[in-house]
């Protein structure tokens, strides 16, 4: 006795039957975790040795104060990181946001092919070019450091940038160095420094270091 077979159930008349994928039926839930439509975001520790080393040696510290400098000096210092952590925090938030924006503004192709390690020395001369002139504290260079690391830029540029921006910082040389000392030795300092920024952004290079992106997603 044979049995009837439809054409839409013969292996030869389904033209994914020999595929891995299952094709889904009409009115069928399908999970689409991974998907362009809802991407696998990997899961990142808040928490580190790092932060709880220095959790550790802050309640060590607060200890010592409480009992050799009494608790109202005690109370008077928590008051002042108190001030000084409100005055922080609003800097902080708008540089992650602007980093944030930045790294959704600026394709990630753009940056990769500017500043990533296929860019070369033009990457980098780039790279020191944005350090130097670079307003703001660390509140801002290294959020934006971390965002275009994370979209692309390889090690050797963001040493680069962050090695400019400390070394050679123009915004902060005209605003505090030139104020209290010659202009000639800051002009010098500066330009001693800055083929310093190149050698390390190079030397982040050969020596093959990972970049920002693969060391905050691991």
């Amino acid at each position: 006795m044979t049995t009837d077979q439809t054409p839409d159930s013969s292996p030869e008349a389904s033209p994914n039957a020999s595929d891995d994928t299952a094709v889904p039926e009409e009115g069928q839930l399908v999970a689409d975790a991974g998907t362009a439509r809802r991407p696998v975001t990997l899961k990142r520790r808040r928490i580190d040795g790092g932060f709880l080393f220095v959790v550790a040696v802050a309640i060590v510290a607060s200890a010592a104060v409480w009992f050799t400098k009494g608790p109202e000096r005690f109370f008077a210092v928590l008051g002042e990181d108190a001030e000084m952590l409100l005055d922080i925090l609003p800097k902080v938030a708008a540089a992650v946001l602007l980093a944030a924006w930045l790294r959704l503004l600026v394709p990630q192709a753009v940056i990769a092919r500017q500043f990533g390690e296929n860019s070369g020395l033009r990457g980098l001369l780039l790279a020191i070019g944005a350090g130097a002139i670079l307003p703001g504290g660390p509140m801002t260079a290294f959020p934006l450091a971390v965002s275009f690391g994370r979209a692309g830029a390889d090690a050797g540029t963001v040493v680069a940038f962050l090695s400019s921006w400390l070394l050679v910082g123009f915004n902060r040389a005209v605003v505090w160095e030139m104020a209290f000392i010659d202009h000639s030795i800051v002009g010098w300092r500066m330009l001693l420094c800055l083929p310093m920024t190149l050698l390390l952004g190079l030397a982040a290079r050969k020596l093959g270091w990972p970049s920002v992106r693969t060391a905050e997603d691991r």
